[in-house]
């Protein structure tokens, strides 16, 4: 009986010994993927981000991994550069950044040098419209807006985003601001060349209701010619109808200094245009279209 207590209590050591070896040789890893720096930390995480400030045309002095003010005040220039929350704090927000921006400058494309804010309706404890089966809009919007990144990235374009997950613009900024305030200011800070905002539709009172409509500021023609070549090629890359493109009373469009369109890609009224919605492959249809109709804007 000793012996087999013995077995089982070596069995057990041998077991706890595995289980702290895996932990100790995997967490650090994922760690690395996020790490939260701030003043005052050190080693080398912090020497990468020092590198990557300094690629990105940020002098953080050298790369001695050492989070001082220099290396601060780096970071906070680049954090405002990027268009997100300036706090001096490098999270997986600011990471973002860096592999995005970092990403663009070494690529090349017909849209190399042009700035692009891409807007992802709604977000945090806004849901937008909610279909009848409990689909929400903001997670389509968001959804849809990192595939037409990609798609402008890959020509070149830098591309800004107002928000790069389920929270409200200008939510992470420590103070408080209006979230439409906040996605206005961004693509004004950053001079863009273009304003996109994308959004989901619904009409509860016809639930046969279908289709892609556009939206532009009122007066603009720049910015008319925007939305009907982003709501004209959407609709050809959806296989959605045209409904219409018309001007919006939409704080996003009438604040904004450069050429800004809202593109409202389906109904989340209608069943057929959820059903369409909730597939990776029409996401990428949706979202080549959108990116189709900015190139076709610029004559690219």
């Amino acid at each position: 009986m000793k012996k087999v207590c013995q077995l089982w209590r070596n069995h057990h050591r041998l077991a706890l010994s595995a289980l702290v070896l895996f932990l100790v040789f995997s967490l650090p890893i994922r760690g690395q993927a996020a790490t939260l720096l701030r003043r005052g930390s050190t080693g080398e995480s912090v020497a990468y981000l020092q590198k990557c400030l300094s690629q990105a045309g940020f002098d953080p002095g050298p790369a001695d991994g050492i989070f001082g003010s220099r290396t601060e005040a780096a970071l906070r220039r680049f954090q405002a550069y990027a268009g997100i929350g300036v706090d001096g704090i490098c999270g997986n927000q600011t990471w973002q950044a860096i592999d995005r921006i970092l990403g663009v400058s070494r690529g090349s494309g017909p849209l190399r040098g042009k700035v692009i804010v891409i807007d992802p309706g709604h977000g945090g404890s806004d849901p937008g419209a909610i279909s009848y089966w409990g689909d929400r809009e903001k997670d389509f919007n968001l959804s849809i807006a990192y595939r037409v990144r990609r798609f402008l990235e890959e020509s070149g374009a830098m591309v800004v985003m107002t928000r790069y997950g389920d929270y409200a613009p200008g939510s992470d900024w420590g103070v408080w601001v209006d979230e439409l305030v906040a996605r206005a200011s961004i693509a004004n800070s950053r001079n863009a060349d273009i304003f996109v905002s994308i959004h989901g539709n619904a009409y509860p009172k016809d639930p046969q209701v279908s289709g892609v409509m556009g939206f532009y500021r009122t007066g603009s023609a720049a910015s008319m010619r925007l939305a009907q070549a982003i709501a004209g090629r959407t609709s050809s890359a959806s296989n959605l109808r045209l409904i219409d493109v018309q001007p919006g009373p939409y704080y996003v469009l009438n604040h904004t200094s450069m050429p800004a369109a809202l593109i409202e890609v389906g109904f989340l009224t209608n069943y057929d245009d959820v059903k369409l919605l909730r597939q990776s492959w029409f996401q990428d249809q949706a979202a080549r279209g959108i990116a189709q109709g900015i190139m076709e804007f610029l004559g690219r």
